[in-house]
């Protein structure tokens, strides 16, 4: 069985800060005091539960009980293995995975699809940059006055006019035909009756697209020659890594200017993207020339409130601007449309007349609903009215899939003051031809939620957040003054009997081979000091206090109980239940008498006994 050497998953766990990771995949999460917070990614909730301990680089929810350490992050989002989440994160921080014992054979799945999109990504890169055959590819691109610099921050590439140049390079290195199949490089074929492959992209420029965390997961090839036969862009077929209804072409190099902004640009092609970072404006995507979905505006809505959608002035420009504009606003996006000069593209305005005239196109561009209106009274006859109620047959089919009644009636209102029509009749209009609205599910973006957070008892739980985090202070109180026992919650006497003999760092880097239970309690613990703890008081009489506590606790389960006494005489029972009171009152007493009475109920203990 093939093994990963730990040296090398200390590794991973070392440059793999897990502030990064999550902020990766979740880039809502924000300093809050001396942790980072945000909504939970595994299950719905409104108020912030999930908590980042960048420390102890642990995290957990108290809201769904979801937990663990940067590998098991990774492996509940991305629904991967152990092996899997190492990789994924191996292939993050550039330490390269060798298994003790041979190459996983069950490496079939993400890891090598995803390995070998970025290998591709290399190799045409290298050879645009600076092999022999990029030479025609590398005059284009300085025609179209894209700089190296650019080349290289998009690792743009050129797929040689080779029927197997990537491929048996990949087949060199070990790699199967089929697995080049499966990440969409190659395509099967048949000669001579035997099956064989050739590869996708041939004679091309090459735009690797990545997801939101910059990971390689497909390609858009380009032609550099109008004449050239074949279609203008052959892009990667859908594939286990690559939906291209999910992903948009420099989503990952604006994701983090698209968070700060709460604004995202979406052009149409990668050139426009590639030219407005260039330009400054860092918070463009594109759609890469397909319809874009409810999917994009969900992925755009978890780090924006408004779109600006930039498209070409024509025919089909117009009508996939009020596409997109309908469907953003079913999802609760601000929408506004910028429209370009005709014959203009982004690329081709920043070059001819400067980032200066498309910033006054977007700082000028009209909401979707002032967009729509401008369109179809262009489109229609209003001097007839039949064209006007078509009109406004449009703009109420806009506002009626517009879920919230807010945002619905600041749209009536803008309707009633650019169509001179009042409020309420539109309202009445828009009631009469409402319909329910069928929305199609789709696939969720986030795994499953994992299994529902376990109530631990509070004082244990509070004195275990004591324990973990003044560990050389507290554990020798609890080692002499508290038997495990006393903890009445398996998973928390588990756990305080495990720090009796290892350090918290221990525990947390073992996380991954602990049970759920175990594992929501240990970072549960470990995430924060209770707010019950009070900073002028010192951890040693912190740790009396629940000392004292818990044996309170003890004693007066021992006192209210029955069983323990049914064997005892009247007279024996009366001395037991005597003793019990005084000792109760010796810990109400303070530490100073109360520990005698501690020591001597132990001594027993330190005899074999129980």
């Amino acid at each position: 069985m093939a093994l990963i050497p730990k040296e090398t998953i200390e590794e991973i766990r070392s440059r793999s800060n897990i502030i990064d990771v999550i902020t990766a995949y979740v880039p809502e999460l924000r300093r809050r005091g001396g942790t980072h917070k945000c909504c939970c990614p595994f299950h719905k909730e409104k108020t912030p539960s999930f908590t980042v301990n960048d420390e102890r680089q642990i995290y957990h929810c108290f809201g769904c009980g979801a937990g663990g350490d940067v590998f098991r992050f990774v492996m509940e989002y991305e629904k991967v293995d152990f092996v899997g989440a190492v990789q994924l994160l191996a292939d993050r921080v550039g330490v390269e995975v060798v298994f003790e014992g041979g190459r996983r054979e069950d490496q079939g799945g993400k890891e090598v699809l995803l390995k070998l999109q970025a290998e591709a990504a290399a190799y045409y890169h290298r050879i645009l940059m600076q092999g022999k055959e990029g030479e025609a590819a590398r005059r284009y691109l300085q025609e179209r006055d894209l700089p190296v610099e650019m080349m290289k921050a998009f690792q743009i590439g050129f797929a040689p006019d080779e029927w197997e140049g990537l491929l048996s390079r990949a087949l060199k290195k070990g790699y199967e035909a089929a697995d080049l199949e499966k990440a969409g490089l190659a395509v099967p074929s048949e000669r001579g009756g035997k099956q064989s492959h050739y590869d996708r992209f041939r004679g091309r420029v090459m735009f690797p697209i990545c997801d939101p965390m910059g990971r390689v997961i497909g390609f858009s090839g380009r032609i550099m020659n109008r004449a050239d036969r074949g279609a203008k862009y052959v892009n990667s077929p859908e594939t286990l890594i690559f939906k291209k209804s999910q992903v948009l072409f420099a989503f990952d190099q604006a994701r983090k200017a698209i968070v700060e902004r709460r604004q995202a640009i979406i052009v149409e092609g990668q050139i426009d993207a590639i030219r407005c970072h260039q330009a400054g404006l860092t918070h463009v995507a594109a759609s890469q020339g397909t319809a874009l979905t409810e999917q994009h505006a969900r992925l755009i809505k978890r780090y924006a409130d408004e779109v600006v959608l930039v498209f070409d002035a024509d025919a089909a420009g117009v009508k996939a601007a009020l596409a997109t504009s309908l469907l953003f606003t079913t999802e609760e996006l601000s929408v506004r449309v910028a429209t370009l000069p005709e014959k203009e593209d982004p690329d081709s305005l920043i070059r001819d007349h400067g980032v200066e005239a498309l910033d006054v196109l977007l700082n000028e561009a009209p909401g979707a609903l002032a967009y729509l209106i401008e369109q179809q009274q262009a489109a229609e006859d209003q001097t007839t009215e039949a064209g006007r109620l078509r009109v406004v047959k449009a703009v109420l089919a806009f506002i009626r899939p517009v879920r919230s009644a807010t945002r619905r009636d600041t749209l009536l209102q803008e309707a009633s003051d650019r169509l001179n029509l009042s409020v309420s009749a539109l309202y009445q209009d828009l009631k009469q031809n409402t319909k329910p609205v069928m929305r199609k599910p789709v696939e969720s973006e986030t795994p499953a939620s994992p299994a529902k957070a376990v109530v631990f008892p509070k004082e244990e739980t509070e004195l275990l957040e004591l324990l973990v985090h003044h560990h050389s202070v507290v554990q020798p109180w609890i080692k002499q003054y508290l038997p495990s026992r006393f903890f009445q919650d398996p998973a928390c006497r588990t756990l305080v009997e495990s720090l009796m003999e290892q350090e918290p760092d221990f525990l947390a880097q073992h996380l991954n081979e602990f049970e759920e239970e175990l594992r929501q309690c240990l970072t549960r613990v470990q995430i924060g000091l209770s707010k019950t703890f009070d900073s002028e008081i010192s951890e040693d009489a912190l740790a009396q206090k629940y000392i004292l506590l818990f044996w309170q606790r003890e004693l007066e389960r021992e006192l209210s109980g029955r069983e323990a006494t049914q064997a005892l005489s009247s007279a024996e029972r009366y001395i037991h239940q005597t003793r019990l009171k005084q000792d109760l009152g010796l810990l109400k007493a303070g530490w100073d008498k109360a520990v005698l009475m501690i020591e001597s109920r132990l001594q027993p203990l330190s005899d074999g006994t129980v």
